[in-house]
């Protein structure tokens, strides 16, 4: 069995919690290009040195590429926003946020204890962050997940090569995307 068919639970799994989509692939159908962390910087995002979760606090791309290579699946969870309003919009990043972290742990207890999970945009459980300069810690170190947009993964070009596709702009929904790393 391959890698990707080892995990295919997980795609069931992540649609009972409410994805939209789920799909394992293997780690070779990841895009990482450093101009989507790029993005972060410019224009500058408002997350940008606030959340402890976003760049310049979380991990180099570079970095996370050569963790990448060391996984042998991903799953690419999706949720849709039910409107186009701040608080739907708010809603739905939460919602993935909640069904990546359901996820994960069910992957740690199938035996992936390597699992790692990333979400889309920037955490969304605090309604703000402590922030870097607080010198605070993070109020839900277990729970809390960088972006994978500040890891570099283009999410366009990946959930392409998923079967994945969604469109930004003119859409008439607003989908998010997740990432979970599996070995």
């Amino acid at each position: 069995m391959t890698d990707s068919g080892r995990f295919s639970f997980l795609e069931e799994f992540a649609r009972e919690q409410g994805a939209y989509r789920a799909k394992v692939i293997d780690t070779g159908q990841l895009v990482i290009d450093n101009r989507v962390r790029l993005k972060c910087q410019v224009p500058v995002c408002p997350d940008f040195n606030r959340h402890l979760m976003c760049p310049p606090n979380s991990m180099p791309v570079e970095e996370f590429r050569s963790l990448c290579s060391q996984y042998s699946a991903a799953l690419i969870v999706q949720v849709k926003s039910d409107g186009f309003e701040d608080k739907q919009l708010v809603e739905a990043e939460k919602m993935l946020h909640s069904i990546i972290n359901k996820t994960e742990g069910r992957a740690l207890s199938e035996g992936s204890y390597l699992a790692a999970g990333f979400i889309a945009s920037s955490c969304k459980l605090c309604p703000e962050c402590v922030g870097i300069n607080s010198g605070e810690p993070c109020r839900h170190p277990y729970q809390a997940r960088p972006s994978i947009e500040s890891m570099g993964v283009d999410i366009f070009k990946t959930a392409n090569n998923a079967g994945m596709d969604f469109k930004l702009g003119l859409s008439p929904e607003v989908v998010y995307s997740g990432l979970l790393l599996l070995d």
